[in-house]
């Protein structure tokens, strides 16, 4: 059974088909080793522009990647031209070839083939759902004598040191064997509103002028959080203290203009003890607190010396929706 093509091969075979395309039908353009090569060449009537990569590096560090994600490398290989032996008349045809490589490739430092295949064809249709799509950047190198050295020493043979063009091509996708399942859209977001942070505005449909918050279309099924602070004099805070016998505070909500918003307020008594009051309904009439902003007032049931009251505010008419941010009411002497 043939062995399945990766992105590795299809990335460095795909190299060799663009710069195959950019030669006459006298050069050839393999994917080999050096001695391979070589061997090829021997009686043929072709000259031959080798391709071998000899070394892969990673793209760098990714630490929120995981491992059923695409791991992108970088692929080193060397260029080298052989002449046919059977060319007397020219002497300087791994010069002209290899040149002409080069030329190309300054010339297109991007290859301009989509791959694995371009989107949208037939062949694109029968890949995995997730495949990586990417087009590759060849960038020349100069790489120490003492490796060029080393590499044209380890290929054996009658072979000798020739002279070679270094390119890395970057970046190539290794596709996972499975899949990671992508995350969950988001089903809610936290607005959060600052005293001091400007008013920004967006275009709401005709007629209704600018929203702070954002109007969606029409029909649209949004979900929105409130935002609440403790009214104080005239000044608006996350936690206070009450004496005791307090009937209620007073606070100031902003969400959705138009909505209501239960409002829970959560004792945690001086012996321990839980006690949950009954939801109270809220207007909101704003979408960013100030100063001047209207309160509401929320009954305290039992405000006893010790009893500390957590209060939490969410959007009307569903008990699973989220609470926004909480305040916090210390029962003091």
């Amino acid at each position: 059974m043939a062995i399945a093509k990766s992105s590795l091969s299809i990335a460095v075979q795909g190299f060799a088909d663009f710069l195959a395309s950019k030669f006459t039908q006298d050069v050839t353009v393999t994917v080999d080793s050096p001695q391979a090569a070589h061997e090829q060449v021997k009686g043929a009537d072709k000259a031959l522009l080798n391709i071998f990569c000899y070394r892969l590096t990673p793209s760098g560090i990714h630490p929120d990647a995981t491992s059923g994600e695409a791991l992108f490398v970088r692929a080193n290989v060397l260029l080298t031209a052989f002449s046919n032996s059977t060319d007397a008349s020219l002497k300087d045809t791994d010069l002209r070839v290899l040149g002409h490589a080069l030329s190309v490739l300054q010339s297109n430092p991007v290859i301009p083939v989509i791959l694995p295949a371009t989107p949208g064809s037939a062949e694109a249709g029968s890949l995995p759902p997730r495949t990586t799509y990417y087009q590759m950047q060849a960038a020349l190198q100069a790489p120490e004598m003492e490796e060029m050295n080393h590499i044209w020493s380890i290929q054996g043979g009658d072979l000798a040191y020739r002279l070679s063009a270094a390119f890395e091509l970057a970046l190539i996708p290794i596709e996972p064997l499975e899949h990671a399942e992508p995350a969950p859209d988001v089903g809610s977001v936290i607005l959060d509103i600052d005293a001091a942070m400007p008013l920004v505005t967006v275009d709401a449909e005709p007629g209704l002028g600018p929203s702070p918050i954002g109007i969606p279309p029409a029909g649209a099924t949004t979900t929105w959080l409130p935002f609440s602070m403790l009214s104080v004099g005239d000044e608006l805070t996350a936690t206070g203290s009450v004496s005791v016998g307090t009937s209620s505070v007073n606070i100031s909500i902003a969400g959705e203009v138009g909505e209501t918003a239960d409002v829970v307020v959560s004792w945690t008594r001086a012996d321990g003890t839980q006690d949950v009051q009954a939801a109270q309904v809220a207007d909101v009439s704003v979408a960013r607190l100030t100063a001047e902003a209207p309160t509401k007032a929320i009954t305290l049931t039992n405000a006893a010396l010790g009893d500390v009251a957590v209060i939490s505010v969410r959007a009307s008419g569903d008990e699973k929706a989220p609470f926004g941010n909480t305040l916090t009411v210390e029962v003091a002497a």
